[in-house]
């Protein structure tokens, strides 16, 4: 029987086979609701941290704007990731972690889910930068965005609630 103190590795951060999980969130998000779940990874460090609580929305009548963090469906493994919208060309949109080197390419709005609204560290809110979403979109596509955090890093620059 599985340690229920002790995460699960092979299924992803929920327990779930990441299918599962992402087919939970689909039917949520489907009717309307939001869906929160606990983020796995390192690629939108430090606006999402491994392990910090997410709650996806939505996405509505409104299109998704640059600098909104996203949830969507990678299109070569169908694999369910949230990153930032860098940018928007002809109804298609380039995703990229904040921490990653490479953008997914350009997707189909049909491949998002939904925008992050809410990011909780250790019980806090956490800022996504909604305001200066673009800004931090541009920042994340030239790749300084990453630079900077490196060089914050090197200088002992803690972020707040940092693990």
């Amino acid at each position: 029987m599985p340690d229920p103190d002790r995460p699960a590795r092979k299924h992803g951060a929920s327990g779930l086979p990441s299918g599962s999980l992402t087919e939970i969130m689909r039917e949520v998000l489907a009717r309307g609701k939001p869906f929160r779940f606990r983020a796995r990874g390192l690629s939108m460090s430090p606006f999402i941290k491994d392990g910090d609580v997410v709650t996806v929305s939505p996405l509505g009548s409104t299109a998704p704007r640059v600098g909104d963090v996203t949830a969507f469906l990678h299109p070569a493994t169908g694999k369910l990731i949230v990153h930032r919208i860098v940018r928007e060309r002809s109804g298609r949109y380039d995703l990229k972690g904040d921490n990653a080197a490479e953008s997914e390419g350009a997707l189909p709005v049909e491949r998002v889910l939904g925008v992050v609204t809410r990011v909780e560290r250790d019980g806090e809110t956490v800022r996504l930068g909604r305001k200066s979403g673009a800004v931090v979109a541009r920042l994340s596509r030239t790749g300084l965005l990453r630079k900077a955090v490196g060089a914050a890093r090197r200088a002992g620059v803690r972020s707040r609630g940092r693990r």
